[in-house]
């Protein structure tokens, strides 16, 4: 199995997973979509509470469990009844919590447990030691809902019964998740928007002592004024919560604004130069550069960075390296497979001893060097290269080849000042350092968010979006947001209209070239250009079988040269890019959320 089919196996794997996975957890889930909650305040300091728990179940489930945190307090005369599910219920009592397990049915004869049912759970006790009686103020402080629920609660109606409303002050904390409070007589009813799972919501009154007996026995005394301190307790929170939801606000808005920088930089130093060159295509070679430079420049793939040689300007140096006569070709028959080809040959470089090799480019030099070193009687078998490229000591010798020859040209022809003349960078670095700035600040604000929402939720979303933009920034290719030069602007459409000739053989049949020797620098460069087989097919449609066979270039091809070549040097690569472009206590005030009560439920 190829690298390709491999990956393409684990990618297939992975959603075949995830698809079973998300069957599942549709095919057993259950929600809470509403909460009915009466509480009735007595006056010896208890309060009744009556909690009707709608759920809604999607697939089989035993029953559900519900969990009330005890600080001192105590549960008497617990009552569970159920409505669409017979049911039974068992209590445990611990020091700091009361258990409830309730175990659904959908027999009489309570066997068969429930599947594909809506049931409603109704939870009735007495809770005391929960009222607060401080020497100016009685205090209830609530929790409505725990932080220990495992789904959301959808929606919530509470209804809070007292003697009287007169006097009476309440808060709902967070009072982001209170959708509506309204008295009605002396009976304070409170809608809830969905109350995400892992968050409370608490109810806080102050309520004139009148109101109770004057020696409340299931209430906590506290000899202490109490009235002032949580009145500024709640003021404090809720400016808080103001100067949150500003601060978040106005973040959200910078973030927002940081997330067209991109497009800011791009106006400024990606647009490219308006040129007189109109040409349709190039039927002329438009330089007399190396193949190597005309790769590294503009060789094929727009995420490509110019002025980086990829391994199609290795191959297109080998193959200038045959064409100006330092390698002849000869090819001799063998028992392997010919690489889908008609006729099965084993291609060999011969080295021609004439021509000195000192007059070459480093960057050639490099080329050279490397197929020389599997010389072997002035032979050079490509079958050789390709078996011992498999051994990682001679892959790690050719990568070394590879960088040397890739920093060669930089050195010698595209350096940082000389690319100048051609391409400018300044646009796409600064949209790189914007990327990696915008992805730390969005990992900042995200996870600073999450211990804030919803009032940050905003924010979060925001800073998604610029953790979003960050990383296309990263990804995005060099040319959008660099700038070629005029001249390289040029250069570059010359180049891409030759392509466009050697790629449609329409028009090379209409204008071919004039000799073999043309048709053959035509193959060097179109394999810097990454179309040498478009060349290869429109010189065995356009030429004579004579004429094909005196282009060594060709025969390489035919031959299946080209393509072990091909193979032999991406194994040298290995695994990585042949391109190269290769982280509360009882007694005391409460605070915010510290109220009695809450807890949590599930489902089993």
């Amino acid at each position: 199995m190829d690298k390709k089919h491999f990956i393409s196996f684990i990618f297939i794997f992975l959603i075949t997973i995830s698809l079973c996975c998300s069957a599942s957890f549709a095919d057993n889930s259950y929600s809470v979509p509403l909460m009915n909650i009466d509480l009735f305040v007595l006056d010896d300091g208890s309060i009744h509470v009556k909690e009707t728990v709608h759920y809604s179940f999607q697939g089989t489930f035993h029953g559900v469990y519900r969990d009330i945190p005890l600080n001192g307090q105590q549960v008497e005369n617990l009552k569970v009844t159920s409505s669409g599910a017979y049911s039974t219920y068992t209590v445990t009592n611990q020091s700091n919590n009361v258990h409830i397990k309730v175990n659904l049915y959908s027999d009489a004869a309570k066997t068969i447990p429930i599947t594909d049912k809506s049931v409603d759970v109704t939870y009735e006790y007495d809770f005391t030691q929960v009222i607060k009686f401080y020497n100016d103020i009685t205090e209830l402080q609530y929790k409505l809902v725990g932080s220990g629920w495992s789904v959301d609660i959808e929606k919530m109606v509470v209804n809070i019964h007292l003697n009287s409303s007169s006097g009476v002050k309440y808060w709902l904390n967070p009072p982001y998740y209170a959708e509506n409070s309204a008295w009605k007589g002396n009976e304070l009813q409170v809608t809830s928007a969905n109350i995400p799972s892992g968050n409370y919501f608490e109810l806080r009154m102050l309520i004139p002592k009148n109101q109770f007996l004057a020696n409340p026995t299931n209430g906590i005394i506290i000899k202490q004024n109490a009235a002032a301190s949580i009145e500024k307790m709640q003021t404090d929170y809720q400016n808080q919560l103001n100067f949150k939801h500003l601060l978040y606000s106005f973040l959200s808005v910078i973030l927002i604004l940081a997330c067209f920088i991109p497009c800011i930089i791009y106006w400024k130093y990606g647009r490219e130069p308006k040129i007189n060159y109109q040409a349709e295509y190039e039927r002329d070679i438009p330089s007399n550069d190396p193949p190597a430079i005309v790769n590294a420049i503009c060789g094929p793939g727009f995420s490509k960075k110019v002025g980086e040689a990829d391994m199609d300007g290795f191959k297109a140096t080998i193959m200038d390296l045959i064409d100006r006569k330092y390698f002849s070709i000869s090819s001799k028959d063998s028992e392997k497979e010919g690489y889908g080809l008609d006729v099965s040959k084993s291609i060999f470089f011969n080295l021609n001893q004439s021509k000195d090799p000192e007059i070459l480019d480093d960057f050639e030099s490099y080329v050279y060097n490397f197929l020389k070193s599997f010389e072997e009687n002035g032979t050079i078998s490509l079958d050789e290269i390709s078996n011992s490229l498999s051994n990682p000591e001679e892959a790690r010798i050719f990568k070394g080849a590879y960088l040397n020859w890739k920093g060669a040209i930089k050195t010698q022809f595209l350096n940082d000042e000389k690319l100048q003349e051609v391409f400018l960078k300044k646009g796409d670095n600064l949209i790189k350092i914007f990327g990696t700035g915008g992805i730390i600040v969005a990992a900042i604000v995200f996870f600073v968010s999450l211990f804030d929402l919803p009032v940050a939720g905003s924010a979060m979303l925001c800073a998604i979006a610029l953790g979003f933009v960050s990383i296309i920034s990263l990804i995005l290719p060099q040319k959008i947001g660099g700038q070629w030069t005029t001249y390289g602007e040029e250069y570059d459409a010359k180049w891409q209209n030759f392509k466009k000739y050697i790629n449609d053989f329409s028009l090379i049949k209409e204008y071919p070239p004039e000799s073999v020797k043309i048709w053959n620098k035509y193959l060097v460069y179109a394999t810097a250009l990454g179309s040498a087989e478009a060349v290869r097919k429109a010189m065995e449609l356009s030429l004579p079988t004579d004429q094909l066979e005196s282009s060594e270039m060709f025969m390489f091809h035919y031959y299946g040269g080209y393509y072990l070549l091909t193979s032999s040097l991406d194994m040298g690569m290995g695994p990585s890019s042949a391109n190269g472009d290769v982280g509360d206590i009882m007694g005391t005030i409460g605070d915010i959320g510290g109220g009695f009560g809450g807890g949590g439920g599930g489902a089993f």
